[in-house]
């Protein structure tokens, strides 16, 4: 049986990459912009998560986390991704959520890829250091418009 994963991002055209890069190795669970992803989790029992923590969607995905598992216990395993030239996490904030694992998104799926495999393995992929987060917001502004430099 394959592992189930499931993916929590907002960005249609980010899902489709993922679900084409990971449709070969997973079972896939993606949640429409509207669906609860709560309640897909919790009826599905996928056995990895991953979710979008960029920019605005970094609360709501920090207390998606929290809830997976400490509420829920369906989740063994849940990584956080960003893109690069967004705002992230802190590695505290990501401790208090229990993430698993955590990477920088760089358009492909390489590296969530890389991070759904070790989480499967029962790793915990956190880098060391913590990316920073001290970017200001017009070179935010700027990277989202013309990419990272």
């Amino acid at each position: 049986m394959p592992t189930r994963l499931m993916i929590v991002d907002s960005d249609a055209a980010t899902r489709l990459r993922l679900i084409a890069a990971l449709s070969a190795d997973y079972e896939l669970v993606v949640p429409a912009p509207g669906d609860d992803p709560l309640r897909m989790a919790r009826s599905s029992r996928p056995d990895i998560v991953l979710v979008a923590a960029g920019g605005g969607a970094r609360g709501v995905a920090l207390r998606l986390c929290r809830v997976l598992k400490t509420d829920v216990r369906t989740v063994p395993a849940i990584g956080l991704y960003a893109r690069r030239g967004e705002e992230f996490p802190s590695a505290a904030a990501a401790a208090t959520a229990m993430v698993d694992g955590f990477c920088l998104h760089e358009g492909d799926a390489a590296a969530l890829l890389s991070m759904a495999r070790a989480l499967g393995r029962g790793e915990r992929p956190l880098p060391t250091p913590w990316p920073d987060a001290s970017t200001s917001s017009l070179r935010r502004v700027l990277n989202r418009l013309l990419g990272p430099r």
